[in-house]
């Protein structure tokens, strides 16, 4: 039986920041909080803002691979990328001020920001979120994010999530998605113990704020909140309430999971070439290419750390130029 095509218009939202910027930088510094170890936590690194151009290879493979998108916002702060043409009917800036109160700015926690997207003017009712370190690495189709009846596909790594080593010893990144997880549970009954797979996700608005509605005082405190704590929410609460409540489907992202019979997974084990929905590429491994090719992923993320050096973060964009050589009409 064939399955039904998806025939609603899904948008595609980023948030960006030229964490490079002087005026930028001297903004975020003035509110920072005091750094009392010798090394920055990792939330507050200069990592978290770090801007390499990555924003205009992610679209140029949503030109390449998702065509079908219907509007792209990328919501700043005060800034616009200088190779970025603003005249796309596909494009629309959105700058915090538009999504967030105004006496919450400046803000510079992407848990905050995130807890604001859904209410981006004009955003449809099913939209995909992305960083701009995440990519599309083959053609997609809308029905690999909703199902016809408008349902998200919500993809978690598929690896349990390790409970007791985030409520134990895990950072700011670890302890809020098991507290995420925990709240989920008491609310809806459903203990979800996966992890994001950090890429492109899938929401559909309504379920933003209906979830956003069941803990409001949490969410608001999390958007009040300039740079990141353990208490603030984060959006995989979202996808947790989406699957736990609204019945949407979990997608388990493994190397594997875009292998669907039994010959073509003898194949990938005795060959080692696997087909994965999502896939991270880490900056340390010494070659790109090679990973790529091994995991052919549909998306792929490229995450900037404080432990990337300068010499990772260009091979990187050269791994990126040759992936996506050519500008899109994204670009100027």
């Amino acid at each position: 039986m064939k399955r039904k095509s998806v025939d609603f218009p899904i948008d595609l939202v980023y948030t960006w920041v030229d964490g490079n910027d002087p005026a930028w930088r001297e903004k975020r510094l003035k509110y920072m909080p005091a750094i009392t170890t010798e090394r920055a936590p990792n939330h507050l690194c200069d990592a978290r803002w770090a801007e390499n151009n990555e924003l205009a290879y992610s679209l140029r493979s949503v030109e390449m691979y998702a065509p079908w998108v219907n509007r792209i916002f990328i919501v700043t702060d005060g800034q616009t990328p200088s190779w970025l043409n603003t005249n796309h009917p596909k494009i629309k800036i959105v700058d915090h001020s538009e999504i967030l109160p105004a006496d919450a700015l400046p803000v510079f926690s992407s848990l905050a920001i995130e807890s604001c997207i859904y209410r981006i003017p004009g955003l449809e009712e099913h939209f995909i979120y992305g960083n701009d370190d995440t990519f599309f690495g083959a053609p997609t189709t809308p029905e690999h994010f909703f199902n016809a009846d408008g349902m998200p596909i919500i993809r978690m790594r598929g690896a349990r999530f390790n409970r007791k080593y985030a409520r134990d010893k895990g950072g700011n990144y670890y302890k809020t998605v098991y507290r995420m997880q925990n709240l989920v549970q008491e609310r809806w009954g459903k203990l979800i113990c996966h992890e994001p797979h950090h890429n492109f996700d899938a929401y559909c608005k309504s379920h933003f704020e209906k979830a956003i509605a069941s803990m409001p005082e949490e969410w608001d405190t999390t958007t009040y909140n300039r740079f990141r704590t353990n208490d603030d929410m984060q959006r995989c609460y979202v996808s947790y309430y989406s699957v736990a409540a609204e019945g949407a489907k979990l997608r388990k992202v493994h190397r594997y999971n875009r292998i669907n019979n039994p010959v073509s997974l003898a194949k990938a084990i005795f060959t080692g070439q696997f087909a994965a929905d999502s896939r991270w590429l880490k900056l340390h491994v010494n070659d790109y290419y090679k990973e790529f090719r091994k995991y052919s992923p549909l998306m792929f993320c490229m995450n900037d750390s404080s432990s990337t050096t300068d010499d990772q973060r260009r091979r990187m964009i050269e791994f990126l130029e040759y992936k996506f050589p050519d500008k899109s009409s994204f670009e100027l």
